[in-house]
């Protein structure tokens, strides 16, 4: 019985092995340069959620430390002025005396030059003291922590807590006693010392 003409598959099984080489090769080189990249990651995200503006607390050495974003900016403009009248309004001098300056203020370090585009990367100062928030029941209207509840409006902002591992105690304190004055809240859990940004580039704050 005559069989049919036969096919000559070399040059499919070639291509082939030539494809699944490629495929092999990028695979290596995304493993390779994913495990090189350090992330400095955005951490509270956008300035909004749910149509409320978020008022930033950090929870670090069992202390709280607010962090004010119109402060912030007080501040940023401030130094901005002061520069300008240093330099003569000379840009290029103004690029480098910015490229060397930094923000002390409420336990953290600021990054001048980030600020300037919009963006806060604030550095906690390891040696500054917060507000070691003891007793919810003695946090009077006229404290520290209390004075600041008494000011937010619930219907219209919430609180972000940013959580340092040695300070998950002070933080349920405090975020009780948001939950009682029905404030919403929002955590997000931070390293020992990484940087805290606050700025474009985050992702959205969810409030539980």
């Amino acid at each position: 019985m005559a069989s049919g003409p036969s096919m000559d598959l070399s040059s499919f099984t070639d291509l082939m092995t030539c494809i699944l080489g490629v495929l092999v090769l990028i695979i290596l080189l995304t493993g390779i340069d994913a495990s090189q990249i350090t992330v400095l990651v955005a951490t509270p995200k956008e300035m909004t959620s749910d149509d409320k503006s978020p008022v930033f607390f950090e929870c670090r050495k069992d202390q709280l430390f607010q962090i004010s974003v119109e402060e912030l900016k007080k501040a940023c403009d401030t130094k901005t002025e002061e520069l300008k009248e240093r330099v003569s309004g000379d840009e290029a001098e103004f690029l480098k005396a910015a490229a060397q300056t930094t923000i002390e203020m409420d336990g953290h370090r600021l990054d001048y030059t980030y600020a300037l585009m919009g963006k806060y990367v604030l550095l906690p100062i390891p040696e500054a003291e917060g507000y070691p928030l003891k007793n919810q029941k003695e946090e009077t209207a006229d404290k520290w922590y209390g004075s600041r509840l008494a000011k937010i409006d619930p219907a219209t902002q919430f609180i972000c807590f940013l959580v340092r591992p040695d300070s998950y105690r002070v933080f349920q304190r405090a975020r009780n006693m948001a939950w009682v004055r029905n404030i919403n809240v929002a955590c997000e859990l931070q390293d020992e010392k990484n940087p805290i940004m606050i700025g474009p580039g985050g992702e959205r704050i969810f409030m539980q």
